[in-house]
């Protein structure tokens, strides 16, 4: 079985008992209490859970970001360490906030607070006009495109924007920004948040486990 089918089942063992008070309405006498718990035990336990490479970033200017807007879906067009996506970017002079590995973990890549140049553009296709590196942190994720992109995947970058506190309309695919990429560009990540941000991660899990064949790839019209 290959690793990120194992490590996705593994964290669906870990939420079993959460999913099941969820659904059976088993969740105490104060539930607006409990949800408030249950969100803030999520946000600690996440945190604790990033990989922090930030001081990896090379790129020549970090100014502080204008504003905190919107989010960007990338994919790395290929294979390989989140270490090594910070090095390409490095070379290419530019930065993002997040990359995602094939495994699911989260990294921190760019100091937190400061412009990471990775969607500015010049052509505007269907994002908001004031989508621009100082209004938008981005994350790269390890995939070849958007049919190589792994349920584990889908479920750590909705975790991470649950984490960062986006609303639906603030997350948009880099295929969404510019026509200088593929249209597609972020694309089943962005749907599934559009569809699911008012969810919980646990339910996120459990929706994403439902739409896994057993080759470990998501079907994306079940979800």
């Amino acid at each position: 079985m290959p690793q990120h089918v194992k490590l996705f089942e593994g964290w669906l063992s870990d939420i079993a008992d959460k999913v099941k008070a969820a659904f059976t309405g088993d969740l105490g006498t104060d539930s607006a209490e409990v949800n408030q718990q249950s969100d803030s035990e999520f946000k600690a336990e996440f945190e604790r859970e990033i990989e922090d490479i930030s001081n990896t970033a090379k790129q020549s200017s970090m100014n502080p970001m204008k504003g905190d807007k919107y989010f960007v879906v990338h994919h790395t067009a290929g294979h390989g360490r989140a270490e090594d996506v910070v090095n390409i970017l490095n070379d290419r002079g530019l930065g993002v906030q997040w990359v995602i590995d094939r495994e699911g973990k989260v990294f921190r890549t760019f100091p937190e607070g400061l412009t990471a140049w990775h969607a500015g553009h010049k052509d505007q296709k269907d994002a908001p006009t004031d989508l621009q590196n100082d209004t938008a942190q981005g994350v790269e994720v390890i995939a070849k495109n958007d049919e190589d992109v792994l349920p584990i995947q889908v479920l750590a970058t909705f975790k991470l924007l649950k984490y960062l506190g986006y609303s639906k309309d603030q997350v948009w695919g880099h295929g969404e920004v510019t026509y200088n990429k593929e249209a597609t560009e972020g694309k089943t990540i962005v749907d599934f948040w559009r569809a699911h941000h008012d969810k919980s991660p646990e339910e996120a899990a459990q929706l994403i486990a439902q739409a896994t064949d057993v080759s470990g790839q998501l079907d994306k019209f079940k979800v």
